[in-house]
């Protein structure tokens, strides 16, 4: 049963975007979530209590609920009229008694926590073209304000793309006089931060050659402001989403930057926008100058009761310039630019995946399978059927930067743990890295009641990072060992597959960066999933911060998986035998992936590969 204080949490009147609205003495959103919670940052105290609730709390967070728990769960969230499914009322209690420890700990004030909206798109496909092209439209449409969050940002195409947006957006915002604010969100790990962890980014450093943003000058239709966020030692700013004008938000598996990966992209509407406006308020910290226009409303509650409707498919604009299969449309403000014009689009609906990723400037593999024939063409944009609001939580996690696991009690963890717990037929699992205990025992307990587990795991995919004796190891190494560690009676229910990409019919070791796949997504139950930036591995789990979406939607699941396995081939030709190892048809394995280990053989590789993280070159 949730306690009486979790519950008095989520129904509390003030929130820090409210407060910051509200209160004209409001310093920042540090000062605000200080002054609502008593707390700031995780710190060693909450971290201790979190290890002792999570190790001797007689509410086992996984355990079955009465009905009265559910009930109670139903209350905690602004969910509209329609009550989520009792699954989804299970992994939110779960996820919601967390907040014992500590209120932010999701990186949301409690009453935005659970909330309702709908995805009208979502897209599968690698960073650039598609997924940037996406925020590009989103962006240069922007009439106040853009929040931009990303871990890396790497000077490449899909800085360009974004850069291009800017220099667009600035461009009409100048047309229009009145300016748009613009606040964006890295992390570059830099001394300043042992002392002050959410740094200002003077323009003189965003417009060096590592990051190469124009200068203000140059954006005279914007008021920019960057900031570089990050927790030491380990405490990664992992997240990856943009909310614009308080009623888009899009949550990414992607950074801004270069990788020959395939990556999942959600569009969303409703009043989960504004959770996610709580996140990026409390994300930035500090003040903010200028402050973000909207932060005193309309917010996306307001324009719900407005009786601003929905639209999807060719209703939606944004929708309707990226879909192959109608009319031809343009973005909203019908510039004939090529970035946003159907022309574009209607020339590009035949290209392969192959050659999206050649757009990536990474070599191209041959496999066995032929490529694609040109005219299958390859169409990213999943535009998603017509339907109502349906609940949606915020699992979040927070950034923690010692060297220690004992972080682990927050909504996001506990929400992946309470979905696998709870689910009764199937999990599904995708993700570039498979290596956090808890998960992997989570999985194993499953296959043993009877529930067929699924993973999409990239084969190499680990950076060195994970071979330190405190990261989880390689994926390789975990899926031979839950192989082995489960009995021979429950094997069939653990059915683990590498990433293959649409053109092979095998999979590409990750390290050789030509086929990879970077997407995070669970499904439990084919009715619940969680989607966002957390990977399964022990960096996500215990350190950084991270920003996922619980949706309760049997059909927005089931086209996730429609999208999925038109985007590639692993469900064909994936799945490794139940030794853990792969073959192909004449029974020849795969050549060793990474050659990194864990323990001692890897620390020295360990060392480089955490290193590389915080430069912005690893791969996380």
């Amino acid at each position: 049963m949730l306690s009486q204080k979790v519950f008095d949490l989520t129904q509390a009147k003030e929130t820090v975007s409210s407060v910051l609205a509200s209160d004209s003495n409001a310093k920042s959103p540090g000062e605000v979530a200080e002054r609502l919670h008593k707390v700031k940052g995780p710190g060693v105290i909450a971290s201790v209590k979190s290890a002792v609730v999570g190790c001797f709390s007689t509410t086992d967070p996984t355990n079955d609920h009465a009905q009265e728990d559910l009930d109670r769960a139903a209350k905690c969230g602004q969910f509209g009229e329609k009550r989520p499914s009792d699954l989804f009322l299970k992994i939110y209690h779960d996820a919601l008694q967390t907040l014992e420890v500590d209120p932010l700990i999701g990186v949301v004030s409690p009453p935005l926590m659970g909330s309702r909206g709908v995805v009208p798109l979502s897209i599968f496909s690698p960073t650039h073209p598609d997924i940037m092209q996406h925020y590009y439209d989103t962006i240069v449409n922007a009439q106040h304000e853009v929040f931009i969050a990303t871990n890396y940002w790497q000077v490449g195409n899909a800085a360009s793309k974004l850069i291009a947006a800017l220099r667009e957006l600035s461009r009409r915002s100048v047309e229009r006089g009145v300016k748009v604010v613009v606040k964006l969100m890295y992390d570059r790990g830099a001394l300043g931060q042992l002392k002050e962890n959410h740094l200002l980014v003077k323009e003189e450093e965003w417009t060096a050659e590592q990051v190469n943003i124009p200068p203000r000058s140059e954006l005279p239709g914007l008021d920019f402001e960057v900031v570089n966020y990050h927790r030491p030692v380990f405490g990664t700013f992992h997240a990856k989403y943009a909310v614009i004008d308080r009623r888009i938000a899009l949550l990414n598996s992607n950074n801004i930057q270069d990788m020959p990966n395939m990556e999942m992209m959600i569009h969303l509407e409703g009043p989960i926008v504004d959770s996610f406006y709580d996140v990026a308020l409390l994300s930035w910290d500090r003040a903010l100058n200028p402050p973000l226009p909207l932060h005193k409303g309309p917010n996306a509650v307001d324009r719900h009761l407005q009786n601003d409707p929905y639209k999807f498919g060719q209703d939606n604009a944004l929708i309707a310039c990226k879909d192959p299969q109608g009319p031809p449309a343009t973005a909203p403000e019908d510039v004939a630019e090529p970035e946003t014009a159907a022309g574009r689009l209607t020339a590009e609906k035949n290209v392969s995946l192959a050659e999206r990723l050649q757009w990536q400037h990474h070599p191209l593999t041959d496999g066995s399978k032929p490529l694609i024939p040109k005219e299958a063409g390859f169409n990213p944009y999943f535009a998603h059927s017509p339907h109502e609001e349906c609940a949606m939580a915020l699992v979040n996690r927070r950034p923690y930067g010692s060297p220690n696991h004992s972080d682990w009690l927050t909504p996001q963890d506990v929400a992946w743990l309470a979905g696998v717990k709870h689910a009764q037929k199937r999990v599904f699992i995708q993700t570039p890295d498979f290596n956090a205990k808890p998960i992997v025992e989570g999985v194993l307990d499953a296959a043993r009641r009877g529930v067929e587990c699924v993973l999409y795991i990239c084969v190499g995919y680990n950076d060195a990072g994970e071979a330190l004796p405190f990261q989880g190891g390689t994926n390789e190494e975990v899926v031979k060992n839950m192989y082995t560690a489960l009995e021979d009676k429950y094997k069939h229910n653990l059915r683990i597959h590498w990433y293959t990409a649409i053109d092979q019919d095998r999979p590409i070791n990750a390290s050789l960066k030509k086929r990879n796949c970077h997407i995070k997504l669970m499904i439990i139950d084919d009715a619940v999933g969680i989607q966002g930036n957390g990977n399964q591995d022990a960096q996500s789990w215990y350190h950084s911060q991270e920003v996922n979406v619980m949706i309760d939607s049997p059909l927005i699941c089931k086209e996730w998986v429609e999208g999925l396995r038109r985007s590639q081939n692993t469900h064909l030709y994936g799945e490794v035998q139940k030794d853990g190892v792969w073959r192909d048809k004449d029974g020849t394995p795969l050549p060793d992936s990474t050659g990194i280990t864990s323990g001692p053989k890897g620390l020295i590789k360990g060392i480089q590969g955490t290193i590389a993280r915080v430069r912005g070159t690893g791969g996380f």
